[in-house]
């Protein structure tokens, strides 16, 4: 079982900008902080609560931040849940399967949090 969580709130994450979209290039700054804050971490998962983002990425701009996960690997195997409201629930799915075909199977997305913290302490479930 996991012995550390790290949650990541929205706007640590993803910006907006001033035309209401999200901010591509800042959440690939910040996911490039995130795996440097994981260096120092042995057994973790993630939970990126996406809940209060008031914008969102484009289908094109969900693609280029999964294969920017590359870069990333090793922070990324790790269990991550997505966390965000109903309503954008299908945005974080699609982001889930493309960082699937990216090779990171263990990014899923979750509506309910006590449902996301049960998948993310559960060591049977992957």
């Amino acid at each position: 079982m996991p012995s550390n969580i790290q949650i990541v709130r929205s706007p640590d994450f993803l910006r907006v900008r001033s035309d209401g979209r999200a901010d591509l290039e800042a959440g690939k700054k910040l996911l490039a902080g995130i795996a440097e804050a994981a260096l120092r971490l042995d057994d973790y998962c993630l939970m990126v609560d996406m809940r209060d983002t008031s914008g969102q990425l484009s289908p094109d701009d969900q693609l280029e931040l999964a294969g920017s996960l590359l870069r990333y690997g090793g922070t990324f195997l790790h269990k991550t849940a997505i966390l965000c409201p109903r309503e954008r629930f299908d945005h974080a799915r699609f982001f889930s399967m493309l960082a699937g075909n990216h090779g990171f199977r263990r990014i899923r997305a979750f509506f309910d949090y006590e449902v996301a913290m049960e998948w993310l302490l559960d060591p049977t479930i992957d």
